[in-house]
């Protein structure tokens, strides 16, 4: 790692002009009082460690093709295209292309998966549900809701005993009650990682409301459409759909409450954090980026001598390196001036 040479970084990212002739200038906001409160979690219920035990279980499993004569079965996992309308328009966030999922009941699409039972692996189906009163987008919460699947293909799933010696062994136990404890221990971890998170999210949000400044429309509706192209806009252009029906997916992203909420919210946040790197003179060590490409080679699996290679012949990879290590510096130093406290 020490003989990692890194690439020189911008000195300050408000000094960087394509941020400049975009994003507006503000204030850092105080961090005095920083303070947030916590509600701790709750226990784990014998249902969740089971679920989580299956899911930990899957990759010692075996799997079986379907044969297109045979039929989808409850349990099975399936991959499909998916499309959802309501009222005569596509749902935002509903298209999905290519994507593999288990089928068990899903709260927030009653009945969808129940209906695939039966079918051919390779079979197209229209399926008629209610959506919930907790749906996410929340103009849709009750409405009645059409989704057209194209089944591309179903495995039969058969776990092992999950008691057997050989399975136990492979799960790195020697009993099954062993076993419960280590998923358990492992979901606890999970849980403190989970709640770090939140403490992080709860105190940059905090920062994020002390910041004065209004976060200009068009910069959320660019963020939205950057999202958008890069999920749902591929999808749709992948199965065919026309122009018109891309279109009236976007605005469906543009026109939604909490997303809009959520970007801005980001936006607010890193205008805040760039304004504090500025006005308490904060700049990345050495060491964090030098983690930083370190963590890129080791995600890309190649070589650190190629990743370097890229950050230095592909402007656009180094700026993404520079802002991770911006970002981070500037939370880190945010982190170490909020108090937190968990309720009881």
């Amino acid at each position: 790692m020490n003989s990692i040479s890194v690439p020189l970084l911008s000195s300050l990212p408000q000094d960087d002009e394509s941020v400049l002739t975009s994003l507006p200038r503000v204030e850092a906001p105080s961090l005095e009082n920083l303070s947030v409160t916590l509600t701790p979690p709750e226990a784990f219920t014998p249902e969740q460690v089971q679920a989580r035990f299956l899911e930990l279980a899957r990759a010692l499993a075996t799997e079986r093709l379907r044969y297109p004569s045979e039929k989808v079965a409850w349990g099975d996992e399936v991959v499909f295209d998916i499309a959802g309308y309501s009222r005569g328009q596509l749902i935002p966030f509903s298209v999905r292309t290519g994507e593999w999922v288990r089928l068990e009941a899903e709260p927030l699409l009653p009945g969808l998966y129940e209906s695939l039972v039966g079918r051919s692996p390779r079979e197209k189906v229209a399926v008629d549900i209610t959506l919930p009163t907790d749906y996410p987008v929340e103009s849709l919460r009750g409405a009645p809701a059409r989704f057209v699947v194209q089944l591309w293909g179903a495995r039969e799933v058969t776990y092992p005993k999950l008691d057997s010696p050989a399975f136990l062994k492979a799960f790195g136990a020697a009993s099954l009650a062993e076993a419960m404890k280590k998923v358990v221990r492992q979901m606890e971890a999970e849980a403190k990682q989970l709640l770090l998170s939140q403490v992080q999210r709860q105190v940059l949000a905090t920062v994020a409301g002390r910041t004065r400044v209004k976060v200009p429309s068009h910069l959320v509706d660019e963020e939205i459409h950057r999202r958008w192209s890069a999920t749902e806009g591929k999808s749709l252009t992948k199965l065919g759909f026309d122009e018109t029906h891309r279109d009236a997916s976007l605005q469906g992203w543009l026109q939604d409450p909490q997303t809009r909420a959520e970007v801005e919210l980001r936006l607010r946040i890193a205008l805040a954090l760039g304004a504090i790197c500025k006005r308490d003179k904060l700049v990345p060590t050495v060491q964090r980026v030098q983690k930083l490409i370190q963590d890129e080679a080791n995600a890309a699996g190649l070589p650190l001598s190629q990743v370097m290679a890229a950050l230095k012949a592909e402007p656009q990879n180094l700026a993404r390196i520079d802002q991770m290590a911006w970002h981070l510096t500037a939370v880190d130093h945010v982190m170490s001036r909020a108090k937190v406290q968990i309720a009881a």
